[in-house]
């Protein structure tokens, strides 16, 4: 393919920063945090909550914390925290790279370039946005529906490639994968990782509500499209406009050509069926049989040697491009597990529980609306030492729901402020490993992501305190 059309490459026009003025690498930064964590540790008082099993789930007694001795973290215990957080985001970890392999087998089929380059031909000058608008589609219904983030990420070095290929910078490539999905997790009609867990621990009917969710669901998905679109038409038209200057990004293996003509053949269409099969047995396997992240993995593999034969691939071409994609995603996958050394770390340090029940403290003593809102923030806040959406639920919500009772606000409503907390905060929090992946994928620093992505932050933001004060008013339930 041209050079043109391999990656959009911003030379560096400036002199090279002094290091100390240069923002940390994504590894070193996610450490510093741990650092701060076990020093955290000498400091804050160790506290915990009991915790007792609901219904087969293990939930906090909201009336039980009390202070423990002090664990402070050993030297040792900053870089246990490395291989330990890297066993807890194993499955995750695993996911990434299994997946990833199985994605590049399908794209060396050639079907998904033959699919795409259709589109950009019968569209023209339009296709650009088209494709924009459809991947954003795409991954706010994994987040919104299915409640995917990370067990997306396979699928972002292929949007990257498209994008990159229709002649954006890689700030559009990661703001189509990461706004779409995150808000659209945050919206999440039927989300089970946070909706679907929040319900049940305030054993309310699960997706009850779904019908305020859906407007609040197409309002942030809205919203991430036009920001990323408004972007990606103005720095199309004027390069120099562009948040990337400076950044060289010629060394990303994103080589998907979307400028010439490529015949889509029957090869293709069976290509992108077996593909679209393979989502739809995992989609199935983990809403209905109870599949675990494990069994999604394995069935991509199988996806992408079936995918492979019937292109006539070789056993051994197969195999090479499946370790292809693996290598071109462990980058991310150590991201992952890296990032939850953090959590690791707070939990050595029994200070997690203490964070928790400070931050609850004040809401108590704040009028209905403003509480409302105010859990809202809190759980943003939360949400930079548990960046987990089910693992926040899990915690926080047997704490929320007994003072959202006291206070007179629903449940309904308590679960939208953790659930709007949890999941638009992830778009800012750099302890979040999902958010360092996403970010790497287009080598973009974390300063310059927060520039992108700050008028999104404050209209969110907004949007999310109108929808709670329109919950708190109109009684959002059923109870």
């Amino acid at each position: 393919m041209s050079q043109d059309n391999k990656v959009v490459t911003n030379k560096p026009t400036v002199p090279k920063k002094p290091w100390y003025k240069s923002f940390p690498h994504a590894f070193l930064l996610l450490f510093m945090v741990i650092v701060v964590c076990a020093i955290l540790s000498y400091f804050v008082p160790a506290g915990e909550f009991e915790r007792i099993q609901v219904n087969g789930r293990t939930v906090v007694d909201a009336g039980s914390f009390h202070y423990v001795k002090n664990t402070p973290v050993s030297f040792l215990d900053i870089f246990r925290a490395i291989p330990n957080g890297m066993i807890k985001a194993s499955s995750i970890m695993f996911l990434i790279l299994l997946v990833g392999g199985s994605i590049e087998v399908f794209s060396q089929t050639g079907a998904i370039n033959a699919g795409l380059s259709k589109i950009i031909r019968k569209y023209g000058d339009k296709g650009g946005p088209i494709v924009i608008v459809i991947l954003m589609t795409f991954f706010a219904v994994l987040g919104g529906f299915l409640g995917w983030i990370e067990a997306a990420f396979p699928f972002v070095p292929l949007a990257m490639a498209v994008i990159c290929g229709l002649g954006y910078d890689t700030l559009v490539g990661v703001g189509v994968c990461t706004l779409s999905m995150i808000l659209g997790f945050t919206g999440g009609p039927t989300n089970v990782y946070s909706v679907g867990i929040a319900q049940s621990v305030a054993e309310l009917p699960l997706f009850s509500g779904m019908g305020y969710r859906m407007i609040v669901y197409i309002t942030l998905v809205t919203i991430s499209i036009t920001h990323v679109y408004r972007y990606a038409k103005k720095t199309k038209a004027d390069p120099s406009l562009s948040l990337m200057n400076g950044i060289d990004t010629s060394d990303l293996d994103y080589n998907l050509d979307l400028s010439k003509k490529v015949e889509f053949t029957g090869k293709h269409t069976l290509s992108l069926l077996i593909l679209l099969g393979t989502f739809i047995m995992v989609v199935i396997g983990m809403t209905k049989l109870k599949w675990n992240i494990n069994d999604m993995s394995a069935v991509f593999v199988i996806g992408g040697i079936i995918a492979g034969l019937a292109c006539s691939m070789t056993p051994n071409k197969i195999a090479e491009h499946f370790v292809k994609g693996s290598e071109k995603i462990v980058f991310g996958a150590l991201i992952v597990g890296l990032a939850r050394g953090i959590q690791w770390i707070l939990l050595q340090g029994h200070i997690v529980d203490t964070i928790i029940y400070t931050a609850s403290l004040p809401l108590s003593k704040l009028p209905t609306v403003i509480c409302a809102i105010g859990m809202f923030v809190v759980q943003m806040v939360l949400n930079f030492f548990i960046p987990s959406g089910s693992g926040q639920a899990m915690v926080t919500m047997p704490i929320m729901i007994p003072l959202g009772d006291l206070l007179g606000i629903t449940r309904q409503t308590t679960i939208l402020a953790f659930q709007l907390g949890d999941g638009f905060s992830n778009i800012m929090w750099f302890t979040y490993g999902g958010l360092m992946f996403l970010l790497t994928s287009g080598k973009v620093p974390y300063n310059r992501w927060m520039k992108f992505v700050w008028p999104v932050i404050w209209k969110v933001f907004v949007a999310s305190c109108i929808f709670l004060v329109i919950a708190v008013k109109i009684g959002y339930g059923p109870f």
